[in-house]
């Protein structure tokens, strides 16, 4: 990769293509022409910028210019990554662009949602994330869990080029889980051989409760591809070997009550200890330490849970031929392997030996507890998914293109398997379940098109396309004799399900005059969900309703140039976001024995609607830009888990259900520039403000006025990098998000506290690169320097130091 800074003197006439790769700070047309309005007869002198080129080939268009998308549209390059950014995972990459927050827990998370400006890490379904036309973002759900988390893990960080986002719903070539905004991931394709490797080192210090230890991690990459003619390849490799900090907790509650989705361990009562058989020991125990939960209830913390370890392979195969100068066919294909355990580690002693207690009963406090259930647990996962990615796409630029792409991701392995008894049982091979996703995955096709013809109002930019999307969700849990090693001996529930997606687009960016640019589109979607099954352990099969809607959502933005330095956009657009497979037909198992039933999440949940309106205004720098937008949005029919009284089971429940309507307006404000002051001093942030209600919610009026579950009213970032040498990089980050609420309604009150959703946090991150050779280079860095502690649900990783070392020919 070659960098060069030049200064440019230009004729309206000059540059063409090449203002494709033109930084934020140079001023372009829509069209990659010079906007020069300084007069037919002058010379406009272009600002300083950067031009990267690779084999001397122009860079790629990014889907936004290629489309001339009306999204806002916030990047991040491989070049900047390496300068500021310590990513030992592809979500990484994203972590200091304006309003978003992926729910990383520790390094290796294989459940990573996104939380964009108006829509929260529970919403995971709201948002859309590519790699290279691959969705990676897994429509099977809409929460955290596997069938609700972005495959990330698909994706080596060593193969990203770049990372654009576009906020909104305001393109038609995207369906209604674009709400929250599109993830469009670039990876690179080699012009010459080329060859690299890396070894990256983690160690996180941590202390809660008083209970210190560091966890490690370690990643090993390496990479090799070519170009030979028109056949270009690319081979990438990943080994990750991470230990995780505690991500869950075992707490005793001394009062018997408790307010909380997790279920705790309660004290027996006199007529339960009395019941207990003759020479049940009960052993006094200490250790524990006293908390308040996320509704200031006091409870007593006995131990960690989910001390995770995991082990994993990523492989990705890459192909492309031009076919002509002109059209390219290209083949991706990606294996992820995970071998995954999760541990605990329990508080108690037992106070006359000293040893340590994970089973039996235990008194503490004046209390006597079960602590067999649910106190203390382990679990193992096996995963295995493939993902395939084929495209045909034409660049001629002329007056007509095209492409034609593919993706399938299957979870050809994914079992969990976890014991049913006390540890000092499982340890030997107790009794257990396994959990099933085998085969469950999905698939998507996609035809486009562009047509610009010129006319004698101006030329235009009609874009087009059909798409096509399947998911399925194949869900068992079976008993087991031996939770470590043995069969699937019965059936315990069954869930199955599969939902479908057909729709046509079409937009048309039309510059009617210099300074002017509108674009009207609209998608027709039409959606199925069918097959859906539920069997609950009692041998009792529900045969779910088939479903379909047909539903049309317009788009329209009106851009305006009034000079070089300015451009100002209004846009608005309405989308629909349809129930998820899991939303639908995934069964919860309430009861036992021939008391059982199966209780569906909603099979009759409507589509979320919604309105969606954004005026930006940017000013164009020398070197940067200024980004100001408002935003307002409306969601009818929003789709969240709530609790409520189920006749059936004569209990309340949690499952999803519809929000009648919740408002989010606020303004978004983001700004870079390079050489500030002094030369090599780059400087980039943003701060966001949102105010998100509820309005209506005739399913729990409660709710009403409270704020939107995980969308805080401020979240910030800010970076600042010092290019000591050309071969010396310095940064330091810091991100900032207040108190949110996990809750409808809001009656989480402590967020600083496990199942509190979430801390206020300001997190400060620093990183230094160093070139020693052209060949290798070294970096290190910190995340949470400050070693701030937050929780968002979980406790979130606290002071971590970063090694790397990589090698590139």
């Amino acid at each position: 990769m070659k960098h060069a800074k030049i200064k440019l003197s230009a004729k309206p006439c000059l540059l063409g293509a090449m203002l494709l790769t033109v930084l934020p700070g140079a001023s372009a047309t829509e069209d990659g022409k010079p906007d020069n309005k300084t007069g037919s007869n002058q010379t406009a002198v272009l600002p300083e910028m950067t031009v990267t080129a690779e084999g001397g080939k122009a860079a790629t268009q990014t889907t936004t210019e290629k489309y001339k998308l009306p999204a806002v549209t916030e990047s991040v390059t491989r070049e900047k990554m390496e300068d500021t950014i310590n990513v030992m995972n592809t979500e990484d990459a994203i972590k200091y662009l304006p309003n978003i927050l992926v729910r990383k827990r520790y390094i290796g998370d294989k459940e990573m949602p996104v939380s964009m400006r108006t829509s929260g890490t529970g919403s995971s379904a709201r948002s859309l994330i590519y790699a290279d036309g691959i969705l990676l973002s897994s429509l099977l759900g809409n929460n955290n869990g596997m069938t609700g988390s972005p495959r990330w893990n698909m994706v080596s960080p060593s193969e990203i080029e770049r990372v654009d986002v576009m906020y909104g719903p305001f393109s038609a070539a995207y369906g209604g889980n674009s709400i929250g905004g599109v993830i469009d991931i670039t990876t690179r394709m080699p012009e010459k051989f080329e060859a690299g490797g890396g070894v990256q080192s983690a160690w996180q210090e941590y202390d809660v409760y008083g209970h210190t230890d560091v966890y490690d991690s370690q990643q090993y990459t390496a990479n090799l591809g070519s170009r030979h003619g028109d056949f270009s390849w690319r081979f990438d490799v990943s080994h990750l070997d991470a230990h995780s900090q505690p991500v869950t907790y075992s707490y005793l509650v001394p009062t018997g009550t408790y307010n909380s989705t997790r279920s705790p361990t309660a004290p027996l009562s006199n007529a339960q200890i009395a019941a207990l058989p003759v020479g049940t020991a009960i052993t006094p125990v200490m250790g524990a330490v006293g908390d308040l939960d996320r509704t200031n209830v006091p409870y007593s913390a006995i131990g960690e849970g989910n001390i995770r370890h995991t082990v994993q392979d990523n492989f990705k195969w890459k192909l492309a031929y031009d076919i002509t100068p002109t059209l390219k066919a290209t083949y991706t294909l990606g294996l992820w392997q995970n071998d995954e355990s999760g541990g605990f580690k329990s508080y108690l002693n037992n106070a006359v030996t000293g040893l340590p207690v994970n089973s039996g009963y235990a008194s503490f406090g004046g209390k006597t507890y079960n602590l067999d259930s649910p106190s203390f647990a382990q679990n193992d996962y096996q995963q295995m998914h493939w993902s395939h990615g084929m495209a045909l796409k034409s660049n001629t630029g002329g007056i007509f293109d095209w492409e034609l792409t593919g993706s399938v991701i299957n979870y050809g392995q994914d079992e969990q398997r976890a014991p049913t008894v006390a540890p000092n049982r499982a340890d030997a091979g107790g009794a257990g379940r396994i959990t099933s996703l085998n085969d469950t995955g999905w698939h998507t096709v996609d035809a486009k098109g562009i047509w610009r013809p010129e006319s004698a109002w101006g030329p235009h930019h009609v874009s087009f396309g059909y798409h096509h999307d399947f998911y399925e969700l194949n869900n068992q849990q079976y008993n087991t004799s031996n939770w470590l090693y043995g069969g699937k001996d019965s059936l315990f529930t069954n869930s199955q399900g599969k939902t479908e997606t057909n729709a046509i687009w079409i937009q048309d960016a039309w510059t009617f005059d210099p300074d002017w640019t509108l674009t009207l589109g609209g998608r027709l979607e039409n959606w199925n969900a069918f097959d859906g099954t539920n069997t609950g352990s009692n041998g009792r099969t529900i045969n779910q309703s088939n479903r379909s809607d047909l539903r049309f959502s317009p788009k329209a933005s009106l851009a305006w140039k009034p000079t070089d330095s300015w451009k100002i956009t209004s846009s608005i657009a309405q989308a629909y976001r349809f129930p998820t497979v899991t939303e639908l037909f995934q069964g919860t198992n309430v009861g036992s024995g021939g008391t059982a039933n199966i209780v569906n999440p909603n099979p009759t949940l409507k589509p979320e609607e919604a309105l969606s309106s954004e005026l930006s205004a940017q000013y164009f720098l020398s070197e940067g830009s200024l980004r100001l937008s408002l935003f307002h949005e409306k969601v009818y029919d929003a789709i969240y888990s709530q609790t409520t009284f189920s006749p059936s089971t004569n209990s309340s429940l949690s499952y999803a259900q519809n929000i009648d309507q919740i408002s989010t307006y606020g303004w978004e404000f983001s700004g870079e520039h390079s050489n500030v002051v002094i030369d090599g001093l780059d400087l980039a942030g943003n701060v966001t403000w949102a105010n998100s209600r509820i309005d209506k919610n005739a399913a729990l009026p409660a709710s009403v006025g409270k704020y939107q579950p995980r969308v805080p009213e401020w979240r910030a970032s800010a970076t600042a990098t010092y290019h000591v040498t050309k071969d010396f990089t310095s940064s330091i980050s810091g991100r900032y998000s207040s108190q949110q609420y996990g809750q409808i309604d809001n009656s989480d009150v402590n967020p600083d506290t496990y199942t509190g959703t979430g801390s206020a946090f300001f997190v400060v991150d620093t990183r230094a690169k160093y070139q020693l050779t052209k060949q290798l280079t070294l970096s290190a860095g910190i995340d949470n320097i400050t070693n701030e502690k937050y929780w968002l649900f979980h406790v979130f990783p606290q002071r971590t130091y970063i090694a790397e070392l990589k090698f590139n020919y």
